[in-house]
């Protein structure tokens, strides 16, 4: 079968394309909690869960995933939660947000007791620190 520029599904086709294709996300979580103390990190999506986690004391957990990428960026809707436990400690957050993360490909995040701090605009140089919300504590 020959392909003919005049088989009008091609626009269709690209466009599905175009829709299914995303941009490939790291997410890197660092226990920062000190004391020694495991931080135990379950993350979620409203298409995936990705399962309880336990990271060591100062070390790395990460995942990757495509986000839902559309031709008007902004309008990416992938958002991942997370919580976290340590000792009595219960907390939760928005890992990636789409929307507050536009640009973000290798997204870091530190977790204290504090709060989370991410290193993604300028990795090392510029983080966004966070209290934990009281509201979900």
């Amino acid at each position: 079968m020959a392909f003919s520029t005049k088989n009008s599904s091609l626009p269709v086709v690209f466009f599905m394309l175009l829709l299914a294709w995303g941009d490939c996300i790291v997410v890197r979580i660092n226990n920062n909690i000190g004391q020694g103390t495991k931080l135990t990190v379950r993350c979620q999506s409203g298409d995936d869960d990705l399962g309880k986690h336990v990271i060591p004391p100062g070390g790395e957990w990460d995942f990757t995933f495509s986000s839902n990428w559309r031709p008007w960026p902004w309008r990416s809707s992938t958002l991942f939660h997370c919580s976290f436990s340590w000792g009595r400690e219960f907390k939760r957050f928005d890992i990636y947000d789409a929307t507050r993360d536009r640009g973000c490909e290798d997204c870091k995040w530190s977790i204290s007791p504090d709060g989370p701090c991410g290193d993604m605009i300028t990795p090392n140089v510029c983080s966004l620190c966070y209290s934990w919300p009281e509201h979900l504590a």
